[in-house]
């Protein structure tokens, strides 16, 4: 929001991220994919196959029509807590790191083509970074990747197809993406993977709060407002704290509108204050085209 710049990255350019920052050993999934993994008792790469696949194949293949909750195990949870992502944290005893078998979930079309599988395995290497193991699923051979650590961006980020590649800005240079997403609904029997569209998620430095239109105008939040306490601000930081909540529908049969009764106070990085409120999710009729205005509120 500071520089009033934005970035566009195609989602299938990446397909893992590795956390670079502080001193935990984190791997996350590509959720604008809707990747999912699943971890299995093996450490030797060439020794995983198609058929280690068997009996849970049907449960790491993204589904819009028959969500399962056991599904939820294989994917990142929504919420972005590293401590509930689908790859366990990258043990500093080699042989505790196991081989995982990665569904790549949707490429880009209509209809979506499916990515196909892959299996992987990561450990530490000897220099504070990582190192990945991948191959395709059936591959007798496997490729190896180094990534190391930085404090410049949470993440550092592999294509199986071409390594280390650049993906989000320097983590002090953004502070929200709208993405599609693999979020999580409940249905009845608890929450599944589910895949939306139109999702802000927000980066790890950003906390943000609602404000209700009906409480305190767009235009009449101030500085001041950032301290009253009959507006008791609930600040959140978790990277679906905007998520599907500025706008409505969007499901079969109905038309995707944005939510006027609400915007958002940004707090970013450098403790700068925004208040935003989105405007516009479709052109023309069409979905993929969010708009929003912004003015900062305090300077940090």
């Amino acid at each position: 929001l500071s520089a009033n710049r934005q970035s566009a990255i195609q989602r299938t350019k990446w397909d893992l991220g590795f956390y670079a920052d502080a001193n935990e050993f984190r791997v996350i999934l590509n959720s604008s994919t809707a990747m999912m993994a699943k971890q299995i008792d093996k450490n030797d790469l060439n020794a995983v196959t198609s058929a280690d696949t068997a009996g849970f194949a049907s449960l790491v293949v993204f589904s819009q029509t028959e969500p399962t909750v056991e599904s939820m195990a294989f994917i990142d949870h929504p919420s972005g807590d590293l401590d509930k992502t689908a790859i366990a944290p990258i043990s500093a005893t080699a042989s505790e790191n196991k081989v995982y078998i990665i569904n790549r979930g949707l490429g880009i079309g209509n209809p979506a083509p499916q990515r196909g599988w892959k299996k992987v395995r990561v450990i530490r290497n000897g220099n504070g970074g990582y190192t990945l193991q991948h191959a395709d699923i059936a591959a007798t051979t496997f490729t190896t990747v180094e990534i190391s650590r930085g404090s410049d961006s949470f993440f550092k980020y592999i294509s199986f197809e071409n390594g280390l590649v650049e993906v989000e800005p320097a983590k002090d240079k953004w502070d929200f993406a709208w993405t599609y997403f693999s979020n999580a609904t409940n249905f009845g029997a608890g929450e599944v993977p589910y895949l939306f569209q139109d999702i802000i998620i927000i980066n790890r430095n950003v906390e943000v709060a609602r404000v209700m239109e009906a409480t305190k105008t767009f235009s009449a939040f101030n500085e001041s407002s950032l301290t009253d306490a009959s507006l008791a601000l609930d600040w959140k930081t978790n990277q679906t704290a905007i998520g599907s909540d500025w706008r409505s529908g969007g499901g079969p049969g109905v038309s995707p509108a944005v939510r006027s009764d609400r915007y958002y106070i940004i707090k970013d990085g450098n403790s700068n204050y925004y208040k935003v409120r989105f405007t516009a999710l479709t052109k023309n009729g069409e979905r993929g085209y969010p708009a929003y205005e912004t003015v900062l509120v305090k300077k940090g």
